[in-house]
């Protein structure tokens, strides 16, 4: 037995477990889609139009960036990464590196497949194979940040319910907007319709 570079679990005779290797697969199979997703998230940085009746362009004042997808779609970016990773395995494994060309979009899909089909040797027979589904599993949480962003919880008052012997909870209650709130003491539970009525609640046992 063998311990997982990436979990840290035992495993029989490879340097990932099945399900790290299948969590990573997966991600690699992502990348392409989300490299693409990230471009309705980027602002352009500048407009040209044409000012009525002059009848000459003249460019607008510039529109923010959104800087994270812009990172992650640019030099340096997703691109980047893959292809850093899929240079080395090959080199590693004594394999001949196809150099890279075309546009990031389609780097991006052949980086991915690429390293998806050399996940046989990946996990049995290559030692940096933990750091590179660290880096992936990084990659991947940083391109669904920026496309689907988690909402942080507010605090949403405190814990209502009552036990036999009248002792009122109190735990302070954290909600996400349009989901139920769930006490993490108690576990008590109130409904996504009921904001108004927990905050009545809570007003009349404060």
């Amino acid at each position: 037995m063998t311990i997982c570079l990436a979990c840290e679990q035992q495993t029989t005779g490879k340097y990932l477990c099945a399900r790290c290797t299948t969590r990573l697969d997966g991600q690699l199979s992502l990348m392409p889609a989300l490299y693409d997703a990230l471009e309705a998230h980027l602002r352009p940085s500048s407009q040209v139009s044409t000012a009525v009746g002059s009848g000459c362009p003249r460019p607008d004042a510039p529109l923010p960036v959104a800087e994270p997808a812009l990172d992650m779609r640019g030099p340096g970016g997703m691109v980047t990464v893959l292809e850093t990773w899929r240079q080395a395995v090959h080199e590693d494994a004594g394999q001949h590196w196809p150099s890279p060309f075309g546009d990031y979009r389609g780097r991006v899909r052949r980086a991915s497949a690429g390293l998806r089909g050399l996940l046989p040797y990946i996990t049995r027979e290559w030692q940096q194979a933990g750091t590179f589904a660290e880096e992936i599993r990084d990659l991947h949480a940083s391109a669904r940040s920026i496309i689907a962003p988690q909402e942080r919880p507010l605090r949403a008052g405190t814990c209502t319910w009552t036990d036999e012997a009248g002792e009122v909870c109190g735990a302070v209650l954290l909600a996400t907007p349009g989901r139920p709130v769930v006490c993490r003491w108690c576990r008590a539970s109130y409904p996504a319709s009921s904001w108004l009525d927990l905050a009545a609640e809570v007003a009349k046992a404060a």
